[in-house]
């Protein structure tokens, strides 16, 4: 395809429109593919078990998720002994 004239304004407007049709013909060749996929994926005939394998990885992976995020305190047998502790007369540990 070749460009008649300067390459001013008709020309930008021509490379937008290759890139559009560009981008466009990139974006059909992968939903194509994830459409092959998706159809290979329902002939499995473990799709039951499948999906409930991904939903404990994905509820294991959110309580790891938590764990990481949440603030803890101080543990709770680590609290009493340290109130215990300070409770006794006498006993002071430096």
């Amino acid at each position: 395809m070749t460009q008649a004239g300067d390459g001013g304004r008709d020309g930008r407007e021509s490379d937008a429109v290759l890139v559009a049709a560009g981008v466009a013909d990139l974006m059909l060749s992968g939903i194509g593919s994830v459409l092959r996929g998706a159809r290979g994926l329902l002939r499995r005939s473990d799709l039951a078990e499948l999906a409930q394998d991904g939903q404990e990885e994905m509820k294991a992976r959110g309580r790891l998720a938590l764990e990481r995020s949440v603030c803890l305190g101080e543990p709770h047998m680590e609290l009493l002994a340290r109130r215990c502790a300070a409770a006794r007369p006498g006993r002071h540990d430096a």
